[in-house]
């Protein structure tokens, strides 16, 4: 009868669930902000992605600003009739280029729903930064600014600046706003 029983007494069952219960608490916190981290870096990823198609679409257009189809006809037109790159109004550019589906004349600009939009127009007094056309940017994001500026080099270059954010983040995390800057370099026949 003199042995003492062997184990654990409820204080030391007490403290090392406690201990218990910190570790997985930390565990879980670490777990919780790298998923959070994650999903940002999904978001930001995805909105960088988004608004680089949508400058590789305005950038495939614009490269072809003054162009012709047959540049010996051109020759006998007056330049004022094949230079038509136009930034006068933030946020919208105007050029034009023979040949091209639905008329000569193209508009990009940001609309009221902060979209970026391509229009058409057979004539240049119809190329209007309000002009109707076709959405360029995905409804997953929000184009909140659109600038064109020209080069002072002859207006051989055109730098597009777009910046947005997603339309519909995730929850739980902060919204992403990205800025993303392409240079177009305008490869026709006019000066």
């Amino acid at each position: 009868m003199g042995r003492k029983a062997a184990g654990f007494s409820l204080i030391e069952l007490m403290v090392a669930l406690v201990v218990g219960l910190i570790v997985i608490g930390a565990v879980l916190a670490l777990i919780v902000s790298m998923i959070r981290a994650n999903n940002q870096t999904i978001q930001a990823t995805r909105l960088t992605q988004e608004l680089r198609a949508t400058a590789m679409v305005i950038a495939a257009d614009l490269k072809r600003a003054r162009g012709v189809s047959d540049p010996f006809a051109a020759a006998k037109v007056p330049i004022a009739d094949i230079d038509t790159i136009n930034t006068d109004t933030p946020g919208c550019i105007i050029y034009g280029y023979q040949g091209g589906a639905g008329g000569d004349y193209r508009v990009v600009h940001l609309d009221a729903n902060n979209k970026v939009v391509l229009g058409t127009s057979a004539t240049a007094a119809g190329a209007t930064c309000d002009l109707a056309g076709n959405v360029l940017s995905s409804d997953a994001v929000r184009i909140d600014s659109l600038t064109f500026d020209p080069s002072p080099f002859a207006g051989r270059q055109v730098s597009i600046t777009l910046t947005g954010s997603l339309a519909t983040p995730n929850s739980g995390t902060d919204a992403i706003t990205r800025t993303l800057t392409q240079i177009v370099f305008i490869r026709s026949v006019g000066s």
